[in-house]
């Protein structure tokens, strides 16, 4: 989705920096002002979930809202939220996680009714007339939106898997305390309560993927433009399928001399050995490992790729970066179960990609060898079609709706 254009002027209160829009209509409640979103997410990180919050925020701003995140702590996205006319703001805030010990647990219990009073007062302090909890796995927003009389939109993004008592506590909380749930996929929905549940799939902006941004990224990471280029984009997590791509490595090689493959991504926080293990195995493979990316940069790399892979080895909830690759017209390899089998459904296997089993290295390896084109070349990579072209999501329409009690 394209973003609206603005002349803002940047203001700083209480550490936080806030660009605002001028010269635009605002989108306002029976009150008088602008209707104003407070955003509850519980990581700072640059993945799906914060590229996606970053995407709706863009969406919201140009239909005329003022967007409001609080997050545990700076964001790495931090110059884009404000490039994007949003206010961004620290509020301390644990993880939930299943693989938290007793210890853990108890600190997020101790901190969670603080974590709230905080939050609520922020939900004063800006005026929010919405709530948005953007993970399934955050606890905060039901209890501030409850303190402050306000309606609370649950943005689930998680296939819970790890803990069926987590999974009965989150369907419980859903459907008790939010006005509306966001599923981000069929794979999703199927986990919750139907009677509030609502299906938006997020889809790739066309101003940062496209085929026309080809031709930058492998002059900057040392990429010869006519070798076939495979790579991973996301977060370097354990379930992520990393081990089984690297597994594939050698299999494709053997099949194709001339094939390059790149790693790109942020290490999940409590992930550094893995990651470093992972790392060291790649140099010994010929694996380029090019660690974080800004936003443009992950465009400009996706878009000179010849292939992406996604070999998690837990279901997808969706597969955000599956999404922008085809928008680039860059054929993909994913595993067989949640948001990729949506996402490729309906489009034409031999052009937009492979699906292939979990955790099975020769599968994966095959399918990645069958995608590879005969010849690469910046030429030919920006003359490629458009694989998916999504519609954008009803945000504005959809917070609006449940804002003024008429969804």
């Amino acid at each position: 989705m394209a973003t609206a254009g603005y002349h803002a002027r940047t203001t700083t209160t209480g550490g936080v920096v806030r660009r605002e829009p001028s010269g635009r209509r605002r989108r306002t409640t029976r009150a008088g002002h602008a209707l104003t979103v407070l955003c509850v997410q519980p990581v700072a990180e640059r993945g799906g979930s914060d590229q996606a919050l970053l995407r709706m925020s863009r969406q919201l701003v140009a239909a005329g809202w003022s967007v409001h995140v609080a997050m545990p702590s700076a964001s790495p996205m931090a110059d884009e939220f404000a490039v994007a006319g949003v206010a961004l703001h620290v509020v301390p805030m644990k993880r939930i996680s299943t693989s938290h010990g007793g210890a853990d647990w108890a600190a997020y219990g101790l901190g969670w009714p603080i974590s709230v009073l905080r939050l609520w007062a922020l939900a004063r302090r800006v005026r929010a007339d919405l709530i948005l909890s953007n993970s399934l796995h955050s606890w905060y927003g039901w209890a501030v939106a409850l303190l402050a009389r306000r309606p609370h939109i649950w943005h689930a993004r998680e296939i819970v898997t790890q803990s069926p008592t987590a999974l009965r506590a989150e369907r419980f909380l859903a459907r008790r305390f939010a006005r509306r749930v966001v599923a981000a996929s069929e794979a999703v929905a199927a986990q919750l309560a139907p009677a509030n549940v609502v299906i938006v799939h997020e889809e790739a902006s066309p101003d940062e993927f496209r085929p026309g941004r080809a031709g930058q990224a492998r002059h900057r990471y040392g990429l010869a433009d006519g070798s076939p280029v495979v790579g991973y984009v996301g977060r370097i997590d354990t379930w992520k399928g990393l081990d089984v791509l690297l597994d594939a490595v050698p299999m494709v090689v053997g099949r194709r001399h001339d094939a390059r493959f790149v790693i790109a991504g942020a290490v999940v926080s409590g992930k550094e050995a893995y990651a470093a293990a992972l790392a060291r195995r790649a140099a010994d493979l010929g694996v380029a490992w090019l660690g974080p990316l800004s936003g443009p940069d992950a465009g400009d790399l996706i878009a000179d790729l010849d292939g992406l892979v996604l070999a998690s080895t837990t279901p997808e909830p969706w597969g955000l970066v599956l999404v922008e690759a085809l928008a680039c017209g860059v054929p993909v390899v994913a595993t067989d179960a949640g948001g990729p089998l949506e996402i490729l459904s309906g489009l034409s296997p031999s052009d937009a990609g492979r699906l292939v089993s979990p955790s099975d290295p020769a599968a994966l390896a095959g399918a990645i060898a069958e995608l590879l084109p005969s010849a690469t070349s910046t030429e030919l990579r920006r003359g490629r079609r458009v694989l998916r072209k999504g519609v954008p999501p009803p945000y504005p329409d959809l917070f609006a709706a449940v804002a003024k009690g008429l969804d």
